[in-house]
């Protein structure tokens, strides 16, 4: 049975004591969801490294830093999703937090390809008991009026993830190797697994929502799926998340190899580069993108539609400038532009996915939508960039990466057609889901 906080917003120490606990909750799983991107992110600075030392191809690599992490996460990402929407979630987010780490660290002991796909693999499982169920958590914290800017604090995990992982791979792999890289993104995090057990506590599922009732029923499997795939927006936003973190994830993959190979850089400058524009940079999309929706939606309802849609169509023209620029200060531009506005998406769509399920869903309905995409954009989308280079490198040397990076350019204008699609529909799926008899 799950151990739950006695009230959520005017409990016995107050609205300000209960305020403070809320976003000291929000920080905490933020650390957590830090770490979870530097473990899954280190790899990618790391990657001209390992190439070499294991004599491997781009389409290996490919698969090292894409489909090794995301094929268990997805497929283990609902499972894992379904029981958090069952159990006490705080509880199953420190497990989750130290298999990763754990196995983060040992990711250093590889000696083979194999080897190393397969503890890579493990990341992935671990990694799967991370978000769904700590955005379900921050969801029973905040009101919707406040979910969308709590959601995006704990989003920018995301960028602050990666900026450490390239930050610790850049300048730890050139000092002491890509191995010993490994060892220390990985061991942080178990320390932080005791911080979250004993501190957090797992919050009354929909009471914020006035939904407390309605929530303590958990329906069958089928009977949930039935109702989560009947908001027709909810599927969309799905896609238009898949395309959005396509954008990050490709770019993240592959970018600081273009970097290397040809402009030169050094593992350290451009992994101090990729730091700066997705810590930063990254950091204030996802931040700026949740609170300016929360804003703008007082007056203007589809606000959390469209601040994403004309991101994501802005950061197109920067993603063809990183990868298409000669000179390395305009790429750096691009850079910049890309990683900035490839994280706004995140806040207002997981407000918008919390706002149009059922609240015993809301675990499942992020672990499905990580889960398709993660096994497309993650999965695939690093790994068919390295077969078009590879694919191109025949014709065009060295220049095969640039090209191969224009055509997954195009994800940056699917995800805002998506997002505009996903708009037809979610005011009135909204308006559904706030009926007690929805739930």
């Amino acid at each position: 049975m799950e151990k739950t906080a006695p009230t959520i917003g005017g409990g016995a120490a107050g609205d300000e004591a209960s305020t403070a606990y809320r976003w000291y909750v929000v920080t905490v799983l933020l650390i957590v969801y830090s770490l979870n991107f530097l473990d899954r992110s280190v790899i990618n600075i790391l990657g001209e490294q390992i190439k070499r030392d294991l004599s491997i191809s781009d389409t290996q690599l490919g698969l090292l830093t894409g489909t090794s992490f995301a094929l268990f996460y997805s497929l283990l990402g609902l499972p894992i999703s379904r029981l958090a929407d069952r159990v006490n979630r705080v509880r199953l987010i420190a497990i989750a937090l130290t298999v990763w780490s754990g196995l983060t660290a040992a990711s250093g002991l590889a000696m083979s390809y194999a080897q190393l796909f397969l503890v890579r693999m493990g990341v992935g499982i671990g990694e799967a008991g991370g978000t769904p169920p700590s955005q379900s958590v921050i969801a029973d914290y905040f009101p919707h009026a406040k979910r969308g800017t709590a959601i995006a604090l704990f989003n920018t995990g995301v960028p602050l993830g990666t900026f450490l992982g390239f930050l610790v791979g850049g300048y730890v792999s050139q000092a002491a190797g890509w191995r010993v890289a490994f060892f220390v993104a990985g061991i942080p995090g178990l320390l932080v697994a005791v911080v979250l057990w004993l501190t957090i506590r797992e919050p009354v599922r929909g009471a914020v929502d006035g939904l407390a009732k309605a929530a303590e029923r958990m329906p069958p499997l089928g009977e949930t799926l039935k109702r989560l795939f009947g908001r027709p927006s909810y599927f969309k936003l799905v896609c238009a998340t898949t395309f959005s973190i396509a954008i990050t994830f490709i770019g993240g993959a592959w970018l600081p190899s273009l970097f290397i190979r040809l402009h030169g850089y050094t593992a350290a400058e451009v992994g101090g580069w990729m730091a700066l524009f997705t810590g930063i940079g990254g950091a204030l999309g996802s931040f700026g993108g949740g609170a300016i929706a929360d804003y703008l939606k007082r007056w203007w309802p589809r606000a959390e539609i469209l601040v994403p849609a004309i991101a994501n169509a802005l950061a197109f023209p920067a993603f063809l400038l990183a990868a298409l620029a000669r000179d390395p200060t305009l790429a750096l531009v691009g850079l910049a532009g890309v990683f900035s506005l490839g994280y706004v998406w995140i806040g207002p769509n997981s407000a918008m996915i919390h706002r149009v399920v059922p609240v015993r869903s809301r675990a499942l309905a992020i672990g499905f939508m990580l889960f398709f995409s993660n096994i497309t954009a993650l999965a695939l989308g690093p790994l068919l960039v390295g077969v078009l280079s590879d694919f191109l490198a025949a014709d065009y040397g060295r220049e095969s990466l640039r090209y191969a990076l224009v055509a997954a350019s195009f994800t940056c204008l699917a995800g805002t057609g998506f997002y505009l699609w996903a708009g037809r529909h979610y005011l009135r799926d909204a308006e559904v889901n706030a009926d007690p008899g929805a739930q």
